[in-house]
């Protein structure tokens, strides 16, 4: 699955609840802890979940980042052809409030976690494990009804809120988003009562393969790419705190990837070595 490149300048949150009736657009219940304000809507003929992040659970941070960098988490999750994801995400623009949302098609399927064994569902998410690992996606099983739906064959990560520089509760990580990589063992340990006791029964050859198909380079392009995007849009509503922020996580975000890109391709090739 590829996500759509529109981003913020083709759907925006007025123009899109002035297309549809008031009545199309529902609350949702959303899990304990949740930092976003959930609801449904529809985007044309298509139902999308909608979510803008709940201002009084930030202090410092603007309430948008969140959103905006689980953006940019989807956008790398899309580089991987193995990976699957919803089949279209989309930043929108509330003016009246001026914030920034996440609008995500609706997945059908049953919650993986729930309703799936661990070993089989492990076995579902192989390909993308490595990149869950390399975006710190500690959240990436979830707790509760978790985070991944199933359809078929098919394991379907969605919500990477708790990716990159944030934790899933709208913490930020700081100096836990490390560029050594750590959860290449944290997040593998079946003891760990965390996201381990699913992704330890992955197929960890195929994880590898995945990961090592894309280059650093086609990452970077992409987080640039995402950036000036980005970048742009919020300049263009002058929207100035959350661009300083915006623009100081992505630099953050890139030097630590690239570190981390590089620490688990040692790790992968280590790995391969004794293996022979």
């Amino acid at each position: 699955m590829r996500i759509k490149l529109s981003a913020l300048r083709t759907i925006i949150a007025e123009a899109m609840i002035s297309e549809i009736d008031i009545a199309d657009v529902h609350s949702v219940v959303c899990a304990a802890g949740s930092t976003h304000i959930m609801q449904t809507c529809k985007i044309g003929k298509d139902k999308y979940f909608l979510k803008f992040s709940d201002e009084n659970l930030f202090d410092e941070s603007d309430p948008s980042l969140q959103v905006l960098i689980e953006y940019l988490a989807y956008r790398i999750y899309g580089l991987y052809p193995g990976v699957t994801i919803p089949a279209n995400i989309q930043l929108v623009y509330d003016k009246v409030q001026q914030r920034v949302g996440l609008a995500s098609s609706v997945v059908r399927g049953e919650m993986g976690k729930e309703s799936i064994p661990a070993q089989k569902l492990g076995k579902m998410m192989s390909a993308g494990v490595y990149v869950d690992v390399f975006l710190a996606n500690w959240d990436v099983v979830g707790t509760g009804s978790g985070n991944v739906i199933v359809d078929k064959n098919r394991a379907i990560r969605i919500d990477p809120g708790g990716a990159l520089t944030f934790r899933a509760r709208g913490g930020r990580k700081g100096k836990k988003f490390s560029p050594r990589a750590g959860e290449i063992k944290t997040m593998l340990d079946p003891h760990s009562n965390g996201a381990g006791e699913v992704l330890n029964y992955a197929d960890m050859k195929l994880a590898m393969k995945e990961f090592v198909a894309i280059p650093w380079s086609t990452i970077s392009t992409e987080i640039k790419s995402v950036a000036d995007e980005v970048s742009n849009e919020l300049n263009s509503r002058k929207m100035k705190k959350l661009l300083s922020q915006w623009s100081d996580d992505v630099s953050e975000i890139s030097s630590t990837l690239k570190a981390r890109h590089k620490s688990i391709l040692d790790h992968i090739k280590s790995t391969l070595e004794l293996d022979q």
